[in-house]
């Protein structure tokens, strides 16, 4: 699926905030490409909300909470802390081979992952349980789980399910 298949359960903003800046840049920063998908939800969506409950994290993004170059380092360091004292992971964290990196939380404090094992373009999405270990992996990129999420084909245990007002809208602001 495409951004543009996503454009049609949940239409973009007219003029999206943030959604343009280096590319290279960030690859940079992160020392890896990102995939295409993602991209083009930036320069469609840019920064904000969606259903008022979960933000994509932007390179772009002025806000360091919904940054997606200071949002990873501060998840991975948190994620580094709880399994350098026991608790357990059955990932591996970017940039290890493999590892989960951030790509959007939610206002509960969940954690979506890209897991980066492979080329870009394969990458899955795993969602990690603000209060517990818990992990659930979908085989899919980032806009086809959005998608699945808003038009509810796909079920996370981790997330409420998208049946609240506004759900499908995306709340543009930084």
């Amino acid at each position: 699926m495409t951004v543009i298949s996503l454009s049609r359960i949940m239409p973009p903003p007219a003029k999206p905030l943030e959604a343009e800046g280096s590319w290279l840049h960030a690859e940079g920063s992160l020392g890896m490409g990102l995939p295409d998908d993602f991209k083009d939800f930036i320069r469609i969506y840019g920064s904000g909300r969606i259903g008022r409950f979960m933000w994509v994290l932007n390179p772009f993004a002025k806000n360091p909470n919904i940054n997606l170059l200071e949002q990873s380092r501060e998840q991975l360091e948190s994620l580094r802390y709880l399994r350098d004292r026991g608790e357990t992971n059955p990932y591996a964290l970017y940039p290890e081979s493999g590892g989960l990196l951030p790509v959007a939380v939610t206002d509960n404090g969940d954690v979506i992952h890209w897991l980066t094992r492979g080329v870009a373009v394969d990458w899955a999405i795993v969602v990690n349980d603000s209060r517990s270990p818990d992990y659930e992996q979908f085989n899919c990129n980032l806009t086809e789980f959005l998608a699945g999420l808003l038009d509810q084909s796909l079920i996370c245990g981790i997330l409420p399910t998208f049946d609240f007002d506004g759900a499908t809208e995306f709340f543009s602001r930084s």
